[in-house]
């Protein structure tokens, strides 16, 4: 499901405006009103004096799975605030009608403090542009910093950039995410794709954490048992008898993903002993793959 520019902008313009005040309505509207790329660069450093930093979405419950379609697809929403949403709004907009958006949106990145940069890797997903490299280089130059809110917005959660890296690029983001402590679970597409190299690559980060006597991401064991390596399967068997139910679900998930035959008579054991439903319906559900797998 995608959106053209227009229909997402708008999208979120009616978003942001259902939960501005009047006075924070009114400043953004006197500011949109004939507004250009230098009035919305120089207006960035008020924009959360201006519009307050409420959450976005205003129902908690909702926030998890709060989503706008955009040109590449549907984009999670309910982790931001309203400053955040009016900056990427305003960007997007000043940027669309110029003769060269994702140029435009390098320009106010390049110019621009944390927050507009934040904004324009957001923008990039309520645009159309022909020239997607340009879109491409504003989510490179974002990987190549070590700061996570731009890290974070360059890859989690966002669909230009899971669309239109390539595959070396996808993998080296993932990498570095995980060495940069940014959530690889906000990846989209990240077990669609992952391949034999990305998976290699984290059962050997999952080793190294491990002898470290640290945690291991989710995401990490999902995606390296889609190409399991050696002892893999073994080690998952033998973490669906962790202590804390989410490890559990981990593992099962994981499974489901390596669809070893040699881990069914496990799984089923585990099943009947299972105490929390999400993970025995985990286990049911990497059941089923096992026997799909092996048919």
């Amino acid at each position: 499901m995608k959106a053209d520019a227009q229909e997402a902008a708008a999208a979120l313009g009616e978003l942001i405006r259902g939960r501005l005040d009047g006075p924070a309505n009114d400043w953004l509207a006197g500011l949109a009103k004939d507004a250009t790329v230098e009035s919305v660069r120089l207006a960035m450093p008020d924009v959360a004096r201006a519009v307050g930093q409420r959450p976005l979405v205003a129902s908690f419950a909702e926030r998890a799975t709060a989503k706008l379609v955009g040109t590449c697809g549907p984009m999670q929403i309910g982790h931001w605030k309203t400053d955040e949403a009016v900056r990427t709004w305003l960007v997007a907009r000043v940027a669309a009608a110029t003769p060269t958006p994702f140029r435009t949106l390098f320009s106010l990145y390049d110019l621009g403090d944390t927050e507009t940069r934040v904004a324009t890797l957001r923008a990039v997903n309520f645009v159309e542009d022909a020239d997607t490299a340009s879109g491409i280089e504003l989510i490179l130059d974002a990987g190549r910093t070590y700061l996570d809110p731009l890290l974070e917005a360059a890859w989690c959660h966002n669909p230009f950039s899971a669309k239109h890296l390539s595959d070396e690029e996808y993998r080296k983001a993932v990498l570095k995410a995980l060495f940069c402590n940014v959530p690889v679970d906000g990846f989209l597409d990240l077990d669609a794709r992952a391949d034999e190299t990305l998976a290699r690559s984290l059962h050997d980060y999952a080793d190294e954490r491990e002898a470290a006597g640290r945690a291991v991401p989710a995401a990490v064991w999902t995606v390296a048992a889609l190409y399991p390596g050696p002892g893999l399967v073994a080690r998952l068997i033998g973490r669906l008898e962790h202590p804390l139910p989410a490890e559990r679900l981990t593992a099962a998930r994981a499974l489901a993903n390596a669809r070893d035959p040699r881990s069914l008579s496990f799984i089923d054991e585990r099943a009947e002993r299972e105490s929390d439903e999400t993970v025995r319906a985990a286990l049911q559900a990497a059941r089923a793959r096992v026997v799909a797998g092996r048919g």
